[in-house]
This record gives structure tokens, sequence and C-alpha cells, in this order.
């Protein structure tokens, strides 16, 4: 194992070394991070903000939204499947609840739960670029932002280009993707269709996705718009995802986007956005079909096998499947202008989060019957969001300043301002030293507020969890090289949490009392386009995190990665031939039962690598890729065994008409 990251940090080394004597750069330093009331460059920036480029996408060895945040974003992804099937998105030691993930400025964080924010409509071809910001963001991007933040930018440049590709692997895998850019008069439109399946690694972990986007932006006097629209549609054998005694679950994902924008002014900037995202959800914790269970009057059967729950008097019949349906519907309003004070930005963003279900919720008068299906939504809740932010920033000389407050009602809950600052001073035309210090809250989910089963008690006075953290750190900054290292530390109060004291046989969630959190990372990131190096980058991240001492066990808040370093590599060979390289090892905090022998189990340290080998020819490009090269056996989370070694190949075809 040590052998192997003392390999990776020397490949690293030599090869970043190579690309420095290169004269082509690409420039970082001057990108723009874009939210819906505040875009700034990203020098201008005093606190940890990553930025990963669609170039870095498409000549990396990943499938997936997970997989290029883990590689690239060095972030905590803790997947139960392969190919993005489905993840959780952590930041500096936070629960999968605490991260924020947002398309284009919109936030669109699942009210049911976090394990769905990454079930979007997302074109991975068509990814501008994704920007990764650390630590709290409510005073930017409003409740919900606590530990950190994912801004997944579109490309609006695609007029008039054709993307195909085809590829195949390992356990069946095969994928398919087309995509267009067309222009009728002054409307630039990119439409696209993806389909992906396999039969899975091991029993129950097969998976089918297919997905279509569609894109418009429209350029008048007025000002510019654009539409995007998405639909989703994933099924995948979800083995032991939620619970080891049952390890035949399956689940079935259907998600739609819509969202319309609005951008004018050269003086005073005015956008809005409105949107809407639907999601459906069907749980099955037996799973139904075919050489699977089967409904037979009230009751679901396997052969000889009825599926249900032990008891004292014989098994407990199980009731029938979950099902969830989530809407979010909003605006976001933003207004930007600079004065002698500085840049001013103000924002205003309303929300309604809704689900119905047969289990989260409040109890409604009338049921509605679930299309194609023999269930009814018997449960539904409500809520509705506002929220008020403004920001001032400004500039003497070689300080920068950056202030300001949000303001967050409920109908649920009690009015929660969040004031931060942040300060940065360039001690060098290229080196910034900055502090940080911000607020955030996040609401509870309503799985953390109604889910209750065999082993889940709810809690439905559930409060929202509050935080105030604090980072310092030094920035480098040139056309083709960004690097950080910073220390940061939060303090977390009324944590939510699913808990367990020791007489007890079931989970509770709660609001802990508090949770102190600390540690410090260190980014570099390089660009070229020169003879041998394309792009190379290392994060580190190093982390503690620790409660008051408590007669009870916890099942997140103390579930983190200690140490997490990612190292990536993109580099020619000869001619037309390229190769890239991603590098992980972490080590987890925490422990968990062991399914086969019941024995409390420390997580182990993993090393991953993956690869990519790449053949350009004028508009067609071959490729081969193997990820987790090494074949090594290792766990996201406890009891679920990720897959070994999975090569895979394509051609992809991509043709801008016109040039």
């Amino acid at each position: 194992m040590k052998r192997t990251i003392k390999i990776a940090i020397l490949m690293f080394i030599s090869i970043t070394m190579a690309g420095q004597i290169t004269t082509d750069t690409v420039n970082l330093d001057q990108c723009e991070i874009k939210s819906v009331s505040n875009p700034v460059k990203f020098r201008d920036i005093s606190r940890s903000v990553q930025v990963i480029s669609s170039d870095q996408i498409k000549q990396s060895p990943v499938q997936s939204l997970d997989d290029i945040l883990r590689f690239f974003g060095g972030i905590d992804i803790r997947s139960r499947g392969a190919f993005g099937v489905q993840s959780d998105v952590s930041f500096r030691g936070g629960t999968f609840d605490q991260a924020l993930l947002m398309v284009n400025g919109i936030a669109l964080n699942d009210p049911q739960t976090g394990h769905h924010n990454l079930n979007q409509t997302i074109d991975l071809e068509n990814i501008e670029k994704i920007e990764i910001f650390e630590g709290p963001g409510n005073r930017w991007f409003g409740a919900n932002a606590f530990s950190g933040g994912i801004n997944i930018i579109n490309n609006s440049n695609t007029a008039n280009t054709l993307k195909l590709s085809l590829e195949g692997g390992q356990y069946g895998y095969i994928s398919a993707y087309a995509g267009a850019g067309y222009t009728t008069g002054k409307l630039h439109n990119y439409t696209s269709a993806s389909y992906s399946s396999s039969n899975g690694y091991i029993t129950n972990t097969d998976f089918r996705i297919m997905q279509a986007n569609h894109s418009s932006s429209l350029s008048t006097n007025l000002g510019n718009f654009d539409l995007n629209i998405g639909v989703l549609d994933k099924g995948m054998g979800a083995n032991s995802f939620y619970s080891t005694k049952y390890p035949d679950e399956y689940e079935h994902i259907r998600t739609y986007f819509t969202s319309l924008g609005f951008t004018t002014g050269t003086k005073v900037k005015y956008s809005q956005k409105v949107f809407w995202r639907r999601n459906y959800d069907r749980f099955e914790l037996f799973r139904e079909g075919n050489d699977w269970y089967s409904k037979q009057g009230d009751i679901y059967i396997h052969e000889s096998d009825t599926a249900g729950y032990p008891s004292p008097s014989g098994i407990y019949p199980y009731a029938g499947h979950n099902y969830h349906r989530t809407d979010i519907l909003g605006t976001d309003l933003g207004l930007n202008f600079k004065t002698a004070l500085g840049n001013t930005s103000v924002g205003l963003g309303v929300k309604s989060e809704g689900i119905l279900s047969n289990v989260l919720g409040d109890p409604m008068n009338d049921t509605i019957f679930i299309s194609n299906s023999d269930g009814y939504y018997t449960k539904s809740k409500v809520r509705n969001n506002i929220t008020l932010s403004v920001n001032q920033s400004f500039t003497i000389k070689r300080l920068m300043v950056s202030a300001g407050l949000s303001g967050f009602y409920s109908n649920d809950y009690d009015f929660y301002l969040s004031p931060g600052i942040d300060i940065g001073f360039f001690i060098s035309d290229n080196g910034k030293l900055f502090l940080s210090s911000n607020t955030a809250i996040r609401l509870p989910t309503f799985t953390d507020l109604y889910y209750q089963g065999p082993t889940n008690i709810s809690n439905p006075n559930l409060k929202p969890e509050k935080s105030v953290s604090t980072e310092a750190g030094y920035k480098y900054f040139s056309h083709n090289i960004t690097a950080s290292v910073s220390g940061f530390y939060r303090v977390g109060s009324d944590i939510i949490d699913w808990i367990m004291y020791p007489d007890d046989e079931k989970w509770q969630s709660s609001n802990l009392t508090e949770l102190t959190t600390y540690g410090a990372s260190l980014s570099f990131n390089s660009m070229f386009t020169g003879r041998f190096i394309k792009f190379a980058g290392l994060k580190y991240t190093w982390i503690t995190s620790n409660t008051k001492e408590a007669d009870f066990v916890s099942l997140y808040a103390l579930d983190y990665l200690r140490h997490n370093m990612n190292v990536f590599v993109g580099h020619n060979i000869i001619n037309n031939l390229s190769a890239s390289w991603t590098f992980n090892w972490q080590q987890r905090n925490g422990s968990y039962i062991n399914a086969e022998n019941g024995e409390v189990t420390d997580y182990k340290p993993v090393c991953l690598v993956n690869l990519k080998v790449l053949y350009r020819l004028n508009n067609i490009d071959f490729s081969i890729q193997a990820n987790n090269l090494l074949n090594i056996e290792y766990y996201d989370i406890g009891n679920i065994r990720q897959p070994g070694i999975w090569v895979t190949g394509g051609v992809k075809f991509n043709k801008v008409f016109g040039k």
C-alpha cells in the first residue's frame, strides 16, 4: 500500500515538473465562479474553492458524477454501487444531508433525503465546469449549504455540434450516448439522450439508467434567456443498501427537472430563474419481479420464502413497497451592481418543498392512488421557505473584504440569520492570505422527521442544525497553476443524527448538543496545453471530529474520512496517444458491524487507482480504461462491497460543424 502511494506521488511530481517547461497554458485564475446573485472571479474568493474543467472530465477515467467528485474534488463520496447508481456526498466530516447540490446555481437538495441529491438530470458530456466550495455557504446560497457545496454548470456554447459514443465492458456493461447542438434563428439548442446498464458485479447489483436532456438559449435586446429540461430514469438492484438483514432490496428512481432563466443589464445586472424538480422513489425491501418475489394475495413470496420480519409469534408479513414523490418549486432573483463602496449583491429565493408518501409525512384526509402500482399515497407534507441575502465586497489596495448575511424563514421553523465575512490580503501578485468565518443552518429532511420502521423511531420535533465555521490559509495563483493550504474549525449545535442508547433496540433521530470538527487541507491544480503534460493535481484533507461524552451510539455524525488524498495526472504518450491516472488513498474513521460474523470492524485504509488510455484520430476518440486497477476489495459503507477491477472500452465521435 505504502509503495503504491509513493509511486503515485513520484509520478505526479515528475509529470508536473515536465509540464513546467511547456509554453502554452490554460488561464485558471481568471475563471468566474457563478451564482444567481453574485458571480465573482476565482482569485477574488477568500475561501477554499475548486474548479473542475470539462477537459479534465473528458480525458479522465471517470464514468459518473460521483467519480468526478471523488477523484478531482477530493470529496468524501460513499457509493452503494458502480457507475453512479447511488452515492452520498460529504464535506469536511459533515453528513450526506449537509452538502448542497446546485445545477446552474439552483439549489436542488432533495427534501426527502440526501441519498437522492445526486439524482439529477445532468449530461456529463455537456458540463462546462464544476465549482466546489468547502465550508458553509448560507449567505450566498441559502439554507443547507452547511459543510460545503457543488455547482454544476452546463456548457452554453454547443451550437452546430454532434456527439456520439458507444462503450462496453465487464459484467455486461454497455453505454450509449447521442447529443446534437443546432441553431434555429437566434435560438441555440442542445439535445441529448443516454443509456447504460450492467448485469452487476455481484448478486443484485444490476442497473439500468436512461436520461434525456434539452437546453436552449436566446439572446435578445431585452436580455438573455435559457431553458433546461431533463428526465432521469434509474432502476437498480440495491444489495444491502440500507439493511444487511435484507439484501434483496431494489430501488427505482424517476426525476424530472425544468428551469427558465433570464439575465439582463450591464451596470446593474439582474438575473432570475424559475425551476421545478420532481423525484419519484420506489423502494422495495424485498425485490419484486422475475426470479425475485411476487405478490400473491396480500403477501410476497419467492419460492418457499415469505417476505417479512421475524416476531415472537412468527413471520410478520411484508406490507409492501415504500413510495415517495418529492417536489421542489421556486424562483431565485439576483441584483448585482458596483458603487464607490464596492460590489453589492442582493438575492431573493422563494421555494416550496413537498412530499407525497405512504411512509413519510402527516396523515392525509384523502389518499391518492399511485399509478402503475397497487399502493396509495397516505401521507404528505409541504413547507415553504424564503431566503433574502445581502453581500458587499470591496478592495483597498491589496486588501479584499466580502461580508454579508442571509435571512431565512420557513413556515415550519423560526427565522434564522446567517452572517459571515471573508478577508483576503495579497502579499504578492500571485499569493494571498485569507481568513473566513461564516455561519450556516440545515433543515431536517422528511426522513429525519418522519421515518419509522422495524429499527427506527421518528422525531417530527427536530430543529434545524446550526454551525459556526472559521478557516484560514494561503492561496497561490498563476495562469496555469492554483494551489492552497488551509486549516478549518467548525462548531455545530443541534446536529441531527440517528442515535441508539445502550438499552434500546431502535435508532432514533435526534438533535445532538454539540459537535466540533477541525482539520487541514492542501490542494494543487495545474493545466497545460504543451507537449507532454495536460493536467495534474493533488488534494489532501485531514479531519477529526468529536462530541461531548455521551452514552449513545452515533450512526452518521462520527463516521467520516480522517485522511483523504487524491492525485490526478493526464499526459501525452506519443502523437495522438495519451493517458490519465487517478489515485485515491483514504482512511475512514469509525466502524461497522460485520454482517458475516457480527463483530465490530474498523474501516481499512484504501488505495484506488484508475487508468484511461485515449487515442484521438481527427474527430474520433478510442479509449480503454480500468477502474480499481489494483483490484482492491474495499467498502465505502460497511458490508456493501464495491467492485474490483472493471475494464471498459469505447469510441466517441465529436464534430463541430462550420470549422
